[in-house]
């Protein structure tokens, strides 16, 4: 059977597809951003509180922010990306998700810079990933969407097994946030540092929680 038309992909959307993948060697699967106290203490008990839960995080949290970072990080001058960096560490609500952003960070700039061949210092994850877009001529308009469907694709992935849910249940309210993703990253593209800022109080304390958990699963 012959094909209906040429097939191309450019190797950035490759790469793209690399890099958001469960199976990038960043080591994201052992984190579950407080998720996994919140599912102990009957905070996130089904389909219904877990679909919120990420929707928060992704519209008014550590999402939201970590993608107007990643936007400032891909339009910054490289000489600025320290100073970004250290704001990121700052914004972290607690030792955990500080743990979680910059070993994840450090681990992207290793496998990437290996890669790619190219020298990326570690730095927490949205401004590494920017850093790395920009510097491979990557859309941003393609970068922030897909960066935030890996974040909750990611906090899906805990829910559908410590809830626990089917994984139907886990597509479904990872396909009812397609749009969000979309109008977050719009958002994220025009904003400014002003604009950073979280309302996902209980996704915060839950993290500080998780520090304390005598049985745990997540390193976060």
């Amino acid at each position: 059977m012959a094909w209906g038309g040429p097939i191309h992909m450019t190797t950035n959307a490759h790469r793209l597809m690399a890099w958001f993948s469960p199976n990038y060697p960043i080591g994201a699967f052992s984190y579950s951003h407080g998720l996994e106290y919140a599912i102990h203490a009957g905070d996130v008990t089904d389909k219904a509180r877990l679909q919120a839960w990420v929707s928060d995080v992704i519209t008014q949290g550590s999402g939201r922010n970590d993608a107007i970072l990643l936007a400032q990080a891909y339009k910054a001058d490289p000489s600025h990306l320290p100073n970004l960096a250290e704001l990121a560490e700052a914004l972290c609500a607690s030792k955990e998700r500080f743990i979680e952003t910059t070993a994840q960070g450090a681990a992207f700039a290793k496998i990437t810079g290996a890669v790619a061949d190219t020298n990326l210092a570690a730095m927490p994850l949205p401004i590494v990933i920017g850093a790395a877009a920009a510097r491979h001529g990557m859309k941003l308009s393609e970068v922030l969407p897909l960066f935030l469907h890996s974040v909750a694709a990611n906090l899906i992935t805990v829910g559908v097994r410590f809830v626990p849910l089917g994984q139907t249940d886990g597509q479904h309210i990872l396909a009812a946030l397609f749009d969000t993703f979309e109008q977050v990253a719009r958002e994220a593209s025009s904003a400014d540092l002003t604009d950073l800022g979280s309302g996902c109080f209980l996704s915060d304390m839950a993290a500080m929680q998780h520090e304390t958990m005598t049985t745990r699963m997540f390193r976060t």
